[in-house]
């Protein structure tokens, strides 16, 4: 009987291999994705009663309906995908520098035999939770490159044009991206004066955020530019074909970024409508943190969250625990994080705990003992405090219950007392993030806390017990 598979995935034809239960080989075929393919693969690995482990390297998508299609056939087999890491040392181990399909696929299968309890298996989530799932990366890409675009044009503004966003009163207002459309160019600004770029300001709808009039300051500083272009017209590098240039490259930039913005507007709609279809109690924004744009990223990665038999398998998946690191009957502390987990979970986990660790008493004493007594630096804290907030998702998500906010004793808390309570006992002093930095100006911290004995009472303290969501909390201070 089989009982392993390997499948070496491909664009064309897949390489499969296939192991009895003593790890010898029994058969290998090809196959392709189409319904011919994999009615011979599901009739030649399922033969004769087999209920084989169907282990697969993952490599973009092409994986996904040969596992949709062996699930669909097959609900009680296990289709497991192997780190690509792995499979590469187990590859090397087997074969040395060799590699080709046949050998591929045959890593693939003995990885059942080498590494059983570490493969981790296929999880398939319904239709509208995986397309959410990939909704949500897709405007996560989006961020980015709006991002990136941002920086790019900040970067050629300062250098071309320096002192021109610091005379506006808000960064990427109305009347600054007018400008940067068609009003770059400080040649044209000095020709029309300083009452023409009044009236052009006049005309672009008024950004509430502006705070003060900025005509004056934006003519100043465009005469200032064109003063040191005349210091530095020597080199024939600037001069006024030079901004036009500049101008038609900012503006492109600016259209396609005012697009992916457009774009990102009309996804968020999409989002929230697909997140409160398959989370329609929308529990997970009761917890401090996680806001409009982090729970349905939660929601859509996790899925369904029986699927993890506890909490420790799911922090795991997420990646938010330190590596470990033993000898004889020595361990090694304070290791980095596995960093095993999907990007956006690791991404939306960060970004909940900043704002978590600000309204959370429980994970404020987190944050504040990581950095006061553990000597740990901001990002090494906030990596324990993202564990203890992995912890309350999945146990909000598995007990599908509002959240409770609480003290580090235990006892219900409202939102204006935990935020009073941090303020007051847990706020990292400037002296200790100084002294944190790794900096070389960075102030020695002259301020000394002496490690205390723990006690059992100091470890009912600890933030690290999994929480009890039982009653929800205003959402207004969201």
């Amino acid at each position: 009987m089989i009982f392993s598979v390997g499948i070496d995935l491909h664009k064309g034809q897949h390489r499969v291999y296939c192991l009895d239960d003593k790890g010898q080989p029994c058969d290998s075929f090809n196959i392709d994705t189409s319904p011919e393919g994999l009615t011979s693969l599901e009739k030649r690995v399922f033969s004769n009663g087999s209920c084989p482990i169907i282990v697969f390297e993952p490599s973009g998508l092409t994986w996904l309906m040969v596992a949709a299609y062996l699930r669909s056939s097959h609900p009680e087999c296990r289709i497991v995908r192997a780190k690509g890491q792995k499979v590469a040392a187990l590859r090397r181990y087997l074969r040395g520098p060799v590699k080709c399909d046949r050998i591929d696929a045959l890593t693939l299968a003995k990885m059942p035999f080498i590494d059983p309890e570490r493969l981790d298996e296929v999880y398939l989530p319904p239709a509208k939770t995986y397309a959410l799932q990939r909704l949500t990366q897709q405007r996560k890409r989006i961020e980015d490159q709006i991002t990136t675009r941002k920086k790019r044009i900040n970067s050629i503004v300062d250098g071309y044009l320096p002192g021109v966003r610091q005379a506006f009163s808000h960064p990427w207002s109305a009347q600054l991206r007018a400008f940067l459309h068609y009003r770059l160019n400080p040649y044209t600004v000095a020709r029309e004066g300083e009452e023409a770029l009044q009236v052009f300001f006049n005309a672009v709808k008024t950004d509430p955020r502006a705070k003060r009039v900025e005509n004056r300051l934006v003519y100043q500083a465009c005469m200032q530019i064109l003063a040191l272009q005349k210091l530095c017209a020597a080199t024939g590098m600037l001069n006024e074909d030079s901004f036009v240039a500049l101008q038609d490259e900012i503006d492109r930039e600016l259209r396609l970024m005012e697009t992916e913005e457009a774009e990102a507007e009309a996804m968020d709609q999409r989002i929230e409508e697909l997140y409160r279809e398959i989370h329609p109690s929308n529990n997970l924004r009761t917890i401090p943190g996680v806001g409009e744009h982090t729970a349905p990223v939660f929601a859509a990665s996790i899925g369904d969250p029986k699927r993890f038999p506890g909490q420790a398998e799911f922090l795991n998946w997420t990646g938010v625990v330190p590596a470990a690191r033993q000898s004889s009957n020595t361990e090694s502390k304070g290791l980095r994080m596995t960093k095993a987990g999907p990007a956006t979970v690791k991404w939306s986990l960060y970004q909940a705990a900043q704002i978590g660790r600000r309204w959370d008493p429980q994970l404020a004493f987190v944050y504040y003992r990581q950095m006061v007594y553990h000597g740990k630096n901001h990002k090494q804290a906030m990596g324990a405090v993202m564990s203890h907030l992995g912890a309350r998702i999945f146990a909000v998500l598995k007990e599908d219950r509002p959240y409770e906010l609480k003290d580090i004793d235990g006892s219900p808390i409202n939102a204006s007392s935990a935020r009073k309570l941090i303020l007051a006992n847990y706020h990292v002093p400037e002296e200790v993030r100084q002294a944190r930095r790794k900096s070389k100006n960075a102030k020695p911290c002259n301020v000394r806390f002496t490690k205390q004995k723990r006690t059992e009472a100091d470890s009912k303290r600890e933030a690290v017990s999994t929480p009890q969501p039982v009653y929800g909390i205003p959402s207004s201070i969201y």
